[in-house]
C-alpha cells in the first residue's frame, strides 16, 4: 500500500492543531462556567461536574458504542478518522489541558471566549472530512436508515436534549441560555475560517472527465450533481461543465475530489445564501435523495 505522506502530514497536523483548540475551548471556557454545548463534549462536562471522572476518558467511554455502530453501518473510513479525532480530543483533555489555567469568572466571556475556540477547532478538522464523534456519528446512523434526513438538523435535535438537560443538571436556566450562545459562536466562527462567508456555495466544475467525478461527489459527498456539454472557446476542445450546490464545510472534500480525479479541473465557487429549487428550501442545503446516489437516477455516459 502506498502512502501520501503529505495528506497523511495534512491529516495529523489539523487534528492535532483542531482538536487543541476544541478541547481548550471547552476544558479552559465552557466547563469550568457550568456550559454544556452540546454533543458528547457536553455530556461528558455534565458527568464531569457531577462525578469528578476526567473529561476525556468520559468522553472516549461514551464515543465507543457509537464508533462501533458507526464500523458496521456507516463504513470503516469515517470510523477510522473518527476514531483518531476522538483519541486526539481524549489526550489533550486528560493530559495536556489539566496544566492550563481555567477561566471562572462572568458566563458570558466564557461562552464567547469558548466558543471561538471551538468553532475554530472544528473547522480545522472538518476542513480534512474529519469528525469530532457524538452528534456526527447519530446523524451519520440516523442517515443510513433515513437518507432525506439532514445531517444538520439530527445533530441539532440532539444538541438541543443535550443543552436543555444541563439546565436540570446544573439547576440554572442560564447554563441553557449561555450553551446557546456557545452553539451559535462555534459555528459562525467555523464558517468564518472554512469559508469566510455565505451559507454554501454554488460550484462550477470544467473538466474532460465530468461524469467520473460527478459519481464520485454524488457517492461520497451525497451531493446532486448537473452536468453540461461544453467546447473551449479558444482550444475547441470539448469538456463537461459540472454545477453543484453544496454545504461549505463539503467544499474541502470535493475539490480533493476533482484533484484526485482531474489534476487539470478548472474550479469556480462562488459563496451563496439562498437556493430554491427541487429539493431545497431558502437557505437550506440537504443531501442529496437516496434515489439521486443509490439505486435510484445513474448518470448518463459522457454527460449528455
Amino acid at each position: 500500500m502506498k502512502w501520501n505522506w503529505k495528506e497523511l502530514g495534512l491529516d495529523a497536523a489539523h487534528v492535532l492543531a483542531g482538536s487543541f483548540l476544541y478541547t481548550a475551548g471547552i476544558y479552559c471556557f465552557t466547563a469550568p462556567n457550568e456550559i454544556a454545548p452540546g454533543g458528547v463534549s457536553g455530556i461528558s462536562t455534565m458527568v464531569n461536574a457531577l462525578t469528578g471522572i476526567p473529561m476525556g476518558i468520559l468522553t472516549f467511554v461514551f464515543n465507543v458504542p457509537l464508533l462501533l455502530l458507526a464500523f458496521f453501518f456507516v463504513g470503516k473510513k469515517f470510523t477510522v478518522k473518527t476514531l483518531a479525532n476522538i483519541a486526539a480530543i481524549t489526550f489533550f483533555l486528560d493530559a495536556v489541558l489539566v496544566h492550563f489555567p481555567v477561566y471562572q469568572g462572568d458566563m458570558i466571556l466564557g461562552a464567547i471566549f469558548g466558543g471561538c475556540l471551538m468553532g475554530a477547532g472544528l473547522a480545522l478538522v472538518f476542513m480534512r472530512d474529519f469528525t469530532t464523534g457524538g452528534s456526527d456519528i447519530v446523524a451519520k446512523l440516523v442517515q443510513t436508515k433515513r437518507p432525506d434526513f439532514q445531517m444538520g438538523q439530527v445533530i441539532m435535535a440532539v444538541d438541543v436534549c443535550i443543552v436543555m438537560l444541563s439546565g436540570f443538571v446544573y439547576g440554572r436556566i442560564e447554563s441553557v441560555l449561555y450553551a446557546g450562545i456557545t452553539i451559535f459562536v462555534y459555528t459562525r466562527v467555523a464558517d468564518l475560517v472554512m469559508y469566510r462567508r455565505g451559507s454554501g456555495k454554488v460550484i462550477f466544475l470544467i473538466s474532460r472527465k465530468g461524469p467520473e467525478i460527478a459519481r464520485r461527489i454524488i457517492l461520497e459527498c451525497h451531493r446532486g450533481v448537473t452536468i453540461l456539454n461544453g467546447k473551449g472557446a479558444y482550444t475547441g476542445v470539448p469538456s463537461n461543465v459540472l454545477i453543484i450546490a453544496i454545504r461549505s464545510r463539503d467544499y474541502f472534500q470535493l475539490k480533493s475530489i476533482a484533484s484526485q480525479v482531474d489534476s487539470h479541473a478548472f474550479i469556480i465557487a462562488s459563496d451563496c445564501g439562498e437556493i430554491h429549487g427541487n429539493g431545497f428550501r431558502p437557505g437550506d442545503l440537504p443531501e442529496v435523495a437516496a434515489a439521486d446516489w443509490n439505486g435510484g437516477a445513474t448518470l448518463p455516459p459522457d454527460g449528455e
